[in-house]
């Protein structure tokens, strides 16, 4: 009796499990798809803004090659291009679709998704203030990178400080890199492709992390000390700031 109680219950439960499963794939797809031709449409715009025009079809035409009957109704509504919203280069828009997950009991009815998005567009940086004559482009600035902890305290340091001899320092993803240190294994940064943002240990480490590596508590990075004091950052009292 208790069993044929229970099994019911049981399978009901590991369908509704698979469902969930198999939606959520399918919705990671489509959002997967849908910021890789929004990051294609951002970087088109500073060349020509006719790839506005076809960026639905185009959308549209992959998700339903990538995902066969799993979904269906597809519409892009709300889709707003170049416009100002606190600074010029938006784009916005809503993607709707129904997600359809087959299972052998068909009592599921195609769930109603929604996505919204909004970036700018790849066009360059605006600036509030003044041009700035050829003549100044032109005269040589001397720079005086100093050295500072991004998510700890408010102090600008020299390289050679003690204070971050012993830090991860911040930089960028090379080839370089990979030959000169190995891959953490906690964080698995043997997958960071070379442009992403690594951490290593100059002075005592053999290995590069992520950002999101447990081992990277704080780290340090390098700024020019004007940038640093209009930031609020003041001479460390130990190395005097650099």
């Amino acid at each position: 009796m208790e069993a044929a109680i229970f099994l019911p219950i049981f399978i009901i439960g590991v369908l509704t499990i698979a469902y969930l499963i198999k939606f959520m794939a399918i919705q990671e797809r489509v959002f997967h798809a849908l910021t890789d031709e929004a990051r294609a449409l951002s970087a088109e715009a500073v060349l020509t803004p006719l790839g506005a025009l076809n960026f639905e079809a185009a959308l549209k035409s992959r998700l339903y090659s990538e995902n066969d009957i799993m979904i269906s109704n597809v519409d892009l509504d709300q889709f707003h291009y170049l416009y100002a919203d606190g600074t010029y280069g938006m784009i916005s828009m809503d993607l709707n679709y129904d997600v359809d997950v087959r299972l052998p009991l068909q009592f599921y009815s195609p769930m109603p998704v929604s996505e919204s998005l909004m970036f700018r567009a790849f066009i360059g940086k605006t600036m509030d203030q003044e041009n700035v004559s050829l003549a100044e482009l032109e005269k040589e600035k001397e720079s005086h990178l100093v050295w500072i902890f991004p998510t700890a305290g408010k102090k600008h340091h020299d390289k050679d400080c003690i204070y971050i001899a012993n830090e991860p320092m911040e930089t960028s993803m090379t080839a370089a890199i990979k030959r000169s240190y190995d891959a953490c294994k906690l964080c698995e940064s043997k997958n960071m492709v070379n442009g992403s943002t690594a951490y290593v240990f100059t002075k005592s480490g053999k290995v590069y992390h992520r950002g999101s590596c447990p081992i990277v508590d704080k780290y340090v990075t390098s700024i020019e000390k004007e940038e640093a004091q209009r930031k609020g950052y003041s001479p460390c009292s130990k190395c005097g700031g650099g």
